[in-house]
Order: C-alpha cells, then structure tokens, then sequence
C-alpha cells in the first residue's frame, strides 16, 4: 500500500472519540507558495496557480476543473523550474502533484 493509500485509508478509518488531529506523513515538507505555472501535455498547456511545493510535489489550483492525463509537465518560468508529475489526488479544481523522475 502506497504512503496516500494508508493515509487515505487511516483519514476514513481511524475511529475514536473526539476531533481527528492532522498528522503530517508526507516525506518532505511543504512551503506555502503563490506562483503562476503551467501544466503541459503532448496536445497542449493550461495555466495554474502553484499553492504549495516540496522537493517530492505540489498542490495547484485549475481556473476549471479539468481531466489530466497521466503523466505531464509542470513549469514556474519565474523559478526557472519543470518538474515531470503524476496527480496524487484531486479536489474539484486543486490537484495534489508528485514529482516523478
């Protein structure tokens, strides 16, 4: 099982009394960002809006929700940056991003 499938599974799963706390398992962390990018794919690119990084992934915002294929490139000109991805997860327009090799 993946480290997002246990965490997945222990976010629906972990029964106990009281609020659930959030425990941070992601390998690296993340810094809040507010950068202009854009994801590209052999048929073309659309803009985001990069919320957060670290050296294993991003979250982005989409102006629209939109299908992404499986793999694909996300570039921030300002950072000079492009990072190969697959997505992680999905929230309607945020889309969690793991840096792959």
């Amino acid at each position: 099982m993946s480290l997002v499938q246990r965490n997945f599974y222990a976010l629906f799963h972990d029964h106990h009394d009281g609020p659930t706390p959030m425990i941070e398992k992601r390998a690296a962390q993340r810094h809040r960002v507010f950068k202009g990018g854009t994801i590209t794919f052999e048929n073309g690119g659309i803009p985001c809006t990069v919320r957060n990084m670290s050296a294993g992934g991003a979250a982005i915002d989409l102006d629209t929700p939109v299908t992404l294929p499986q793999s694909f490139t996300l570039s921030i000109a300002h950072d000079d940056l492009v990072r190969n991805c697959r997505t992680v997860w999905r929230s309607d327009k945020r889309v969690g991003l793991a840096f792959v090799q």
